[in-house]
């Protein structure tokens, strides 16, 4: 390889290396709490089962402000699900704090929810009531409690 080729070769892979950098911080602010606000990000995904384990129906999302030490959590329903008697999300601190949104007509996603739990766990709990793009059957109700998480 001669001298340009090389030079060349290495000015390539520097300009892949600073655009892969780049590109980073920009992917991490996608995955912002845009439904919580300003300065949320996500710290789990929780998936929706039914009576039978079957789970994609829904998913409930956790986010956290480093900042506010609030909690925050949204449900969101799979695009191949069919809402048909609501949704809803709550979070609740272990010492006893909660907020929810509850089975209202939402049939796209339910919260934002709020917890401010500094030192404790928290529990989410979330719901979608509806059938499958397709089904012929009856609606199944989806449903998780996450049990104590992200203690601290």
């Amino acid at each position: 390889m001669n001298r340009i080729s090389r030079r060349a070769l290495a000015i390539t892979t520097g300009v892949v290396a600073i655009s892969t950098l780049a590109a980073a911080p920009a992917q991490a602010k996608t995955i912002s709490g845009g439904s919580c606000g300003a300065g949320y990000y996500q710290q789990d995904a929780y998936p929706l089962g039914d009576h039978a384990g079957a789970t994609g129906a829904g998913v409930m999302f956790l986010y956290y402000n480093k900042s506010t030490g609030k909690n925050c959590a949204i449900l969101r329903r799979d695009s191949r699900f069919n809402i048909t008697d609501g949704m809803g999300i709550s979070i609740t601190s272990s010492d006893g704090k909660s907020d929810i949104d509850g089975q209202g007509g939402y049939t796209q996603y339910a919260g934002p929810v709020y917890v401010s739990a500094p030192g404790k766990c928290i529990k989410l709990w979330g719901e979608v009531t509806g059938y499958w793009n397709g089904s012929t059957g009856l609606p199944g109700t989806h449903s998780e409690t996450t049990g104590w998480v992200h203690c601290g």
